[in-house]
């Protein structure tokens, strides 16, 4: 049997599982996927969120979108038990960092030791963990159309550096752009008005992460 007929049966699998739960009212024993970042994570409007492209293309899991708007990696340091650890997720994808970076209220060494609590808090309970970036894998310096001005680079290219090297240090599976494939930013079909991804763009971004997550889901 080829791995495209074993993941065309496993999804088959998933879609019948998930449809008892719903007919039935059976409880919820797929393994999680907690998606957890801020507007990046919550933005598409109903339906479109890349935690629901997600959950289409890996019906075997029950995918949690945990992104609230505005958030810092500060910030979720606080909500992780409530939004992320209570869930015992099997694989957690966090993508914070970009409203640290706008803010610009913290060093990159703050940074660090946040992203590092939540990583070791997911282990400490067997999760495997995806860490997914706007920075990373980037030359901010030859791109024609970039989102920030030129003097936020370094500090791009800096917190870039650092995630990777959390994932390095932990062996987490990084994922260095996620929003690669509908750059550049504000432009249809990809984005809204509120210089989100709108449905069609976090369709891409969840084709970006999903081999990330398959990868992460095969640790276990």
């Amino acid at each position: 049997m080829t791995l495209t007929q074993k993941r065309i049966i496993c999804i088959a699998i998933g879609v019948a599982a998930t449809a008892l739960i719903l007919v039935f009212g059976l409880r919820d024993t797929r393994p999680v996927v907690v998606c957890f970042g801020d507007s990046l994570t919550s933005c598409g409007g109903k339906g479109g969120h890349y935690s629901d492209w997600l959950a289409k293309q890996l019906p075997h899991f029950r995918i949690i979108d945990a992104g609230v708007g505005g958030d810092t990696l500060e910030q979720g340091r606080h909500r992780f038990q409530k939004d992320v650890l209570r869930h015992r997720p099997t694989v957690v994808l966090i993508a914070l960092g970009a409203n640290d970076f706008w803010k610009a209220t913290r060093t990159v060494g703050e940074l660090q030791r946040y992203l590092e609590e939540m990583v070791k808090a997911a282990q400490a309970q067997k999760a495997q963990v995806v860490i997914a970036s706007c920075f990373g894998d980037r030359q901010f310096w030859d791109e024609t159309c970039v989102e920030f001005a030129f003097a936020r680079f370094e500090l791009a290219a800096k917190i870039a550096k650092m995630e990777q090297s959390v994932c390095d240090k932990y062996g987490c599976v990084y994922v260095p752009n996620m929003q690669v494939d509908v750059k550049p930013n504000r432009l249809p079909p990809y984005w809204d008005a509120t210089d989100h991804p709108n449905k069609v763009g976090n369709e891409q971004v969840a084709l970006r992460l999903l081999p990330a997550i398959i990868k992460a889901t095969e640790r276990r």
